[in-house]
This record gives C-alpha cells, sequence and structure tokens, in this order.
C-alpha cells in the first residue's frame, strides 16, 4: 500500500539497493523530524509550568484577599516601596494577572496538542516504512536462501 511517491513504487519486495537507500534516507529524514516535534513539546512544558506555579500562586492570593474586610489595608510591592492600594483594586489585579495566565496556559496547552497529533502521523509513517523495510529485507534473505537451496539440489 505504497504511494506512487514512495522509492519503491509499490514493488518493495523486489526493492533493488537505490531504492532501499531512498527509503533509509527519508526515514531519517522522517526520524529528524520526530526530534524536533518532541524538543517543541519539551520547550512549551516549560513556559507552562511556570504558569501553573504563578496561577496557583495567585489563586492562593485571591483566597486571602476575598477574607479581607473593606476597613483593612492591602498594600502593594512597587520596586523596593510598598504602596497602599484599594482592596477592590488589588482583586481586579489579581483577576486579570489570573485570566490571563489561564489564556496563556490554554493556547500553550493547544500548541501541545497540535504537535501531539504531528507526532502521532510521523510515528506511523515511520512505523509503515520500517514495516515495509523489514519486510523488503526478510524477502531478500528468502530469495537469496531459495537460490542457495535451488543451487545445492
Amino acid at each position: 500500500s505504497q504511494s506512487k511517491n514512495s522509492p519503491c513504487a509499490g514493488n518493495c519486495l523486489n526493492m533493488d539497493r537505490n531504492e532501499a537507500l531512498k527509503m533509509q534516507k527519508i526515514l531519517q529524514e522522517e526520524v529528524k523530524k520526530l526530534q524536533t516535534v518532541n524538543q517543541k513539546i519539551q520547550k512549551l512544558a516549560e513556559p507552562r509550568n511556570a504558569y501553573m506555579t504563578q496561577l496557583a500562586e495567585n489563586e492562593g492570593v485571591i483566597k486571602e484577599l476575598e477574607m479581607l474586610s473593606e476597613d483593612d489595608k492591602v498594600y502593594k510591592l512597587m520596586g523596593p516601596v510598598l504602596v497602599l492600594q484599594e482592596l477592590d483594586v488589588a482583586k481586579r489585579d489579581v483577576h486579570n494577572r489570573i485570566s490571563f495566565m489561564k489564556k496563556q496556559i490554554k493556547q500553550i496547552e493547544a500548541q501541545t496538542m497540535d504537535y501531539g497529533k504531528d507526532q502521532i502521523e510521523i510515528r506511523t509513517k515511520i512505523q509503515g516504512m520500517q514495516k515495509v523495510m523489514m519486510k523488503a529485507q526478510q524477502d531478500a534473505v528468502n530469495a537469496k536462501l531459495k537460490t542457495q537451496q535451488a543451487g545445492g539440489q
């Protein structure tokens, strides 16, 4: 079930050395693509983990802010200085940060899913090529044995 563009063009039982080398080269290219996709997925894990940590911290902050009354004072650290901030402004700011982080996490997860689909496609292609190559190799060995047996009789 090889496409017309494959190196062995549907006749992999009689794959010659050049066809095998072409297929090997294509296989190596696919393995490189898979490695690249895997690296991209790993790189996305770092910012996702950072956003998850920040999200957890900010959700803890909002819980604490929710326990305060309007009379309580809230200070915001701006550089080396603590600045008095109104409670509703502090809550709004933290909610905005939480919203931003959730959007970023969602975006990263969507990218990761896309790369995951690419990963599956490439793996499937690699496995198919490996099966074709193994079959061709086995057929070559069987043909050689048959030739030797015919010559020995």
